[in-house]
């Protein structure tokens, strides 16, 4: 079993500040369709919803895996993926966090088990090692996509 969890500043020091509402809309917006903020997914569509839009699952074409993730939006908390196909099954949150000082903080976490691989194998240790660095360069990405669109309204 896998378990991650990372948790990075939204607004470091130089960085165009941003709020709890524009860090919720790109969470939301990478879950629906993640192509720009998760740089190893290439193709994404949401094969089904129920009414209202939430719970979703989306079939995302990831380092050359086609796999289904069922996505859970708690809005201006967190969202949370359930891997529910592929080799890796678990689950993956996007959280938000503020302190009392209200600084911002966004966490990932991903507890995973890999089909067909030993518990504590150097393969699982490789895997696990991908998958954190994968998962913090998609929040930084994330993060400055947000920028980016605050940049551009």
């Amino acid at each position: 079993m896998i378990n991650v969890s990372k948790r990075l500043e939204v607004n470091p020091a130089g960085a165009i500040k941003l709020n709890r509402d524009q860090v919720w809309e790109g969470l939301e917006e990478k879950a629906r369709n993640p192509i720009g903020y998760v740089l190893p997914i290439k193709k994404c569509t949401v094969v089904e919803e129920a009414e209202g839009g939430n719970p979703f699952i989306r079939e995302v074409l990831l380092n050359g895996e086609t796999l289904q993730e069922l996505i859970t939006l708690f809005p201006q908390e967190r969202v949370e993926f359930v891997r529910i196909s592929g080799k890796a099954r678990g689950i993956i949150k996007n959280i938000i966090e503020e302190e009392a000082d209200g600084t911002l903080f966004l966490r990932f976490t991903f507890t995973f088990s890999l089909e067909g691989v030993e518990v504590g194998s150097p393969e699982e240790q490789a895997f696990a090692d991908g998958m954190e660095t994968s998962y913090c360069e998609a929040v930084n990405t994330t993060l400055n996509r947000i920028r980016d669109k605050k940049n551009a309204a």
